[in-house]
């Protein structure tokens, strides 16, 4: 089952946010839980959404995200901050139902498009099919180069 989630979810979104950070090309980088747990709660609370699924009584996945208007235009576009489904729960049709559950929000908001990257470096061929198959199209390419403070 696909839900909005609530603030009873968000212990659970910071442990499944955790999981992603810790297994992803972030993992270098910290993990702030009590920033993690008031930025969901900003969301549900209406600054954005976050959408869960839900199998029996364990929350397997989630995508966050809002709603802006472009920097050279009054046009909204959706965007996500974060979507993630449990690795055990990733062959079937889970990310595909969040990813509805969003663009349905986002038509909700007045958006007219929908930007959402792969960041992590987790299983990006499976999430490039993924994206594509949902009508998705390559709208360019992120780069990353960390940086030294010292001497």
């Amino acid at each position: 089952m696909i839900r909005p989630a609530t603030h009873d979810d968000v212990p659970t979104l910071v442990r499944l946010g955790r999981l992603l950070h810790d297994t992803s090309s972030y993992a270098g980088l910290g993990y702030d839980d009590e920033k993690v747990s008031r930025q969901c709660k900003l969301l549900i609370d209406g600054a954005g959404a976050v959408f869960v699924s839900q199998l029996e009584d364990e929350v397997v996945g989630f995508i966050g995200g809002g709603v802006t208007e472009h920097w050279f235009s009054g046009e909204k576009v959706a965007f996500d901050y974060s979507f993630f489904v449990h690795p055990q729960h990733r062959h079937g049709v889970t990310a595909v139902r969040l990813i509805c559950a969003f663009e349905t929000w986002a038509k909700s908001q007045g958006a007219v498009q929908i930007r959402m990257g792969i960041t992590t470096a987790v299983n990006v061929q499976g999430t490039t099919r993924l994206f594509k198959a949902l009508g998705f199209d390559d709208a360019g390419v992120l780069f990353s180069k960390g940086l030294s403070h010292g001497n």
